[in-house]
Parts: structure tokens; C-alpha cells; sequence
């Protein structure tokens, strides 16, 4: 190749004068966006290929696209479900006032009494099956153990069922509270006469 023909002007696409991709950052001191890959190719994801490059080897440049918005997900990325939209905007209005709803009064036994009983037959038998021991402690009575079956350990011991009894006895009347929990030493068994 000659001299002049190395020299010549060679018509090329002009650069832009201006960046047009929303997206473009180029480094200090480089006409290239860090997103080119080369041969017109972008990294980021909403872009196919380089706007810039695009321009600059003629190629018509494609309107930008609105990204939708991404549905919301919960923590393990799930869609969430959609709320339908309100069909009226809603006004500020001030809540209203909450109206007492009245209490239910528990079931009662045979014998009249109130009975309150927060624990189910099964959820006894399930705290048995499980086999652990529950400390509850308070300053008045001190440390009570729950236990599934009585243990001849030398401590306050509770049965999960007769938790459940003093529970009952306690709710029949409004305002008891277990004050003091001491266990009866064995009496002797009774000698024949």
C-alpha cells in the first residue's frame, strides 16, 4: 500500500457528538462504555447491543424500551399475589371508632362451674410424647418444673395435666393465683387393726 493511500481521508461514520444510552459510563481518559464486550455487544442485560456502537457503524438505533415493573416476591421469590385495584380513590377519612365486642362466656360443666381449659386432650398427650421438662420460675413460688410424668427428683414437679387443672380451678375464680406450690411429705400407710 502507498504512502498516499495510507494518508488518504477515508470516509467514516462520524462519531456522535453526544452519548445518547441513558446507560453509558466510560472510564477517565476512554471514548469506551465499561459495558462494551466488543463487536457491538453490551454486558448489561436491558441492552442487546451497544446504542453507541450502533450509531457509530450505522446501524438504526432501537427506541428504548419501558422496562415493566417487576411483580413483588416474597423472601423466597415467590410472585406475590395481586391486589386488585380500588375502584374509588379512598378519602382520608378518620377510622372508626371500635365498637367493645362482648366476651363470650366459656362453657360450663354439669355442676354449673365455669370450666376454662387452654390445653386440649391433645395437646397433653403431645407435650407427653415429647418427653421434655419445662422450668417456669417466679418470685413468689420459685422454680416449677412441667414434667410429662412425676420424676422422684428432689424439686417442685408439675404434671402437664394437673397444670392444666390448677389452670381450670384458678379461672373459676376471677382474680386466683397459685401463691404458694410446697409437696406433702408420704404419709406412713395405714396399720391394720
Amino acid at each position: 500500500m502507498s504512502l498516499k493511500a495510507r494518508l488518504a481521508v477515508v470516509d467514516q461514520p462520524a462519531t456522535p457528538a453526544s452519548f445518547t444510552c441513558p446507560d453509558y459510563d466510560a472510564p477517565a481518559g476512554s471514548k469506551r462504555c465499561r459495558s462494551y464486550l466488543g463487536n457491538g455487544s453490551c454486558a448489561r442485560e436491558d441492552h442487546f447491543m451497544c446504542e453507541e456502537w450502533m450509531k457509530a457503524n450505522g446501524h438504526a438505533v432501537p427506541a428504548p424500551i419501558e422496562a415493566k415493573p417487576q411483580p413483588a416476591r416474597d423472601l423466597f421469590g415467590n410472585p406475590l399475589p395481586e391486589e386488585p385495584p380500588s375502584k374509588k380513590p379512598e378519602t382520608a377519612a378518620p377510622p372508626p371508632t371500635p365498637k367493645p365486642t362482648p366476651i363470650a362466656e366459656p362453657p360450663a360443666t354439669d355442676s354449673g362451674a365455669v370450666l376454662v381449659r387452654n390445653l386440649t386432650d391433645e395437646d397433653i398427650a403431645s407435650f407427653k410424647a415429647l418427653g421434655v421438662e419445662v422450668c417456669l420460675a417466679s418470685e413468689e413460688i420459685g422454680e416449677v418444673w412441667i414434667v410429662p410424668e412425676y420424676t422422684e427428683q428432689q424439686r417442685r414437679e408439675l404434671r402437664i395435666d394437673h397444670a392444666a387443672t390448677l389452670t381450670a380451678v384458678c379461672a373459676a375464680f376471677p382474680g386466683a393465683k397459685v401463691t404458694s406450690f410446697e409437696k406433702l411429705a408420704k404419709a406412713d400407710a395405714p396399720k391394720p387393726t
